[in-house]
Parts: C-alpha cells; structure tokens; sequence
C-alpha cells in the first residue's frame, strides 16, 4: 500500500506479480493511489487490475489520465504553468557545490553529468568522425550515445550489432541509407533503425548526428559493404519536429520523435522547448540523455549543480533527482532519448 496524500504527481509503488490492486478513481481515498472505499455513495468504483510482473510502477494520482491506473503526465497540463521549484526547495539547495567541467565533464550527484564533447577525442574513418559520449564506464546500464560528425560525402556502413538505433539530426541535411532502402533526412528530425540493420550516411554538407544505441553498446562496427536486409513490416522510420502536432505542457511544448509509432519498443526519442524558469526537482524510471540545443543555464541534481549550454551532453541515471533551469531569455530547445520507453511527461 502508499501512504501517499492526495496530489496531483504520480504515486511510485511496487507491484507483485499475480497479485490485484483496486486503483482509487475518485480522488477521495486516503491511501492514494489505492481505494480505500471512501467512494462509497457516489458513482465512482475503483479500478480493479492484476500485476503482469513484479516491478516499481507510476500510478496516477490526479485521475486525468488516459491510461489508467498508469500516469501518462497528464497532471502537466491541470496547472497554467508547468511545475516549478518552490522558493522553499530553491532555498534548500542555497548550499549546492558549484562542479566545473574537468577534462570536459563535470559530475555530478548519483553519476549524473554534463560534458561538452571536443573533436580531439574522435574517431576518424572516412568522412564520419565519431566519439561516444555516454558508456557503460560512464555508470550507464542501458542508454548508449555517440556522436557523429559527417562531411560531405558518403559514410561507411554503420552498424550497432543486434541492438535498436535511433539517429538525431543536429544541423544538416541528406539522405540516410537503411540496408538499400533511402531516406531523406533534415535537422531537428529522428531515425529508427532496427537491430541488424546496417546504414550509411550520404550528404553534400556537414552534418552533426547523435546516435543512440539499446540495450548497452558502446561498438560501432563499420565496414566497406554490408550484407542486412530491410526490414519491410516496419516502413515508417523517420519523423521530423512539427509544432503543429507536439505536446503542450502548461507553459512548455515536447514532441516524440521516435517511439512505438515508428517501431521503436525500447527507445524513446522527443525534442522539447524550455522557457526561462526552473523546473521542480524530479525522477524518472528511465535513464536519460539530454542534448541542448540552443540555450544556457543550470543543471541541479541536489547538492551540486553545474552550467549547461548550447552543444552540452546531459546523462541522469535513472531515479537521480534533477533540476533543469534555464536562464536564457530566449528559451532552451532540447532533444531527449530514455530507455525503457515511454512518455518525458511522466515523472515523480
């Protein structure tokens, strides 16, 4: 059971395999987000569910969502701004420890870190030169990332054996060849390509492309021919930014990229907007990597905090409290990738 009161934020609760739960509907129970019969006398009943696996799950607590009994952030949009840290949290974190970057990367609480890749530290083959930037070493379990540069030109074949990839691209534009099959490809766009699947990149301009790599895999195979086949059953790769179709979050916007509607079960990638503000502290059930944009500011995970800017890489492992504030009068554009999957709406 929670003792949780009632509250707009979802509920962490552990679930137990083969085990039912009755999810309170009706807001008036006390031992959120469970039904303690305090609908008694209304029109509300609570929602019955069995436990699939044994696992930490995010419950709703607001009851506008759409995937009960499961938060799906919903409880973003039931306030006219999105939640921003108190004045008692911001004064609780008056003591942080400013941590600057050394050899480029400042670390931060639980692992956390930002880190501002430099060209010294690439690979070169061909036109692409290439660096990863989040590794196992780094302290992450699942999420994998590199960075790529392109010149014009065409790459060598790529590949992350036996595991989903979902490329971002920074600046430029060309085509992207997924085992013969091509596609046109912009900035401020993402990329599914399914595990044994090799692709090349093929441009007249430079490129910067971040590349995400899940289940944990740091190698990048490259190779002058490949001998993949495309996978027909999932045609629709590629998805590029629309304002028109992103999600509002009070005074904030994000739009998945990639995910399931493109293929992609275990990655999730979006692009969001920041405006100057400073977002509660908060945690996810996944690990994260952050990527700015445009913008400036501040990353606070606690008891430290560090300067973020355009260009910055962003690693929070998963339940690492974390604050992002933005400082720039401008606003912060941002791209995302977390594994598992999901939604960046839903946090604790």
């Amino acid at each position: 059971m929670s003792n949780h009161t009632v509250t707009n934020k979802p509920c962490l609760v552990t679930l137990e395999e083969g085990k039912k739960y009755a999810w309170c509907t009706c807001k008036r129970s006390k031992g959120q987000p469970f039904c303690d019969g305090s609908h008694k006398g209304t029109d509300h009943r609570p929602m019955v569910f069995k436990a699939e696996k044994s696992e930490d799950v995010l419950l709703c607590a607001c009851k506008a969502t759409r995937s009960g009994p499961y938060c799906d952030g919903s409880h973003n949009n039931l306030e006219d701004e999105y939640a921003e840290a108190s004045p008692e949290e911001i004064k609780s974190m008056e003591g942080s420890v400013f941590v600057d970057q050394i050899d480029g990367k400042a670390v931060l609480d639980g692992g956390a870190y930002v880190m501002t890749p430099v060209e010294t530290g690439d690979n070169v083959t061909g036109n692409l030169r290439y660096q990863p930037v989040i590794t196992k070493e780094d302290g992450a379990t699942k999420l994998s990332l590199h960075r790529l540069l392109v010149s014009p030109g065409t790459t060598p074949w790529l590949e992350y054996k036996d595991v989903d990839t979902v490329l971002y691209f920074v600046s430029g534009a060309g085509q992207v060849d997924i085992a013969g099959v091509l596609f046109d490809v912009n900035k401020e766009a993402g990329i599914y390509i399914k595990p044994g699947e090799s692709f090349r990149i093929i441009t007249d301009q430079d490129m910067v492309i971040y590349a995400t790599a899940c289940p944990m895999l740091t190698e990048l195979t490259v190779s002058n021919g490949h001998n993949s086949s495309f996978d027909k059953n999932q045609v629709e790769r590629y998805v590029a930014f629309d304002m028109a179709t992103a999600n509002v979050m009070a005074n904030r916007f994000y739009q998945e990229l990639v995910d399931t509607k493109v293929g992609s079960m275990e990655v999730t990638q979006f692009i969001g907007q920041i405006p100057k503000s400073r977002a509660a502290m908060h945690r996810h059930l996944y690990e994260e990597a952050i990527v700015i944009l445009t913008g400036y500011g501040r990353m606070w995970t606690g008891t430290k905090y560090t300067d973020v800017k355009t260009g910055d890489v962003l690693f929070l492992p998963h339940r690492q409290g974390h604050s992002l504030e933005c400082t720039d009068e401008g606003g912060m554009m941002l791209m995302g990738v977390f594994y598992p999957s999901g939604s960046p709406a839903i946090n604790y």
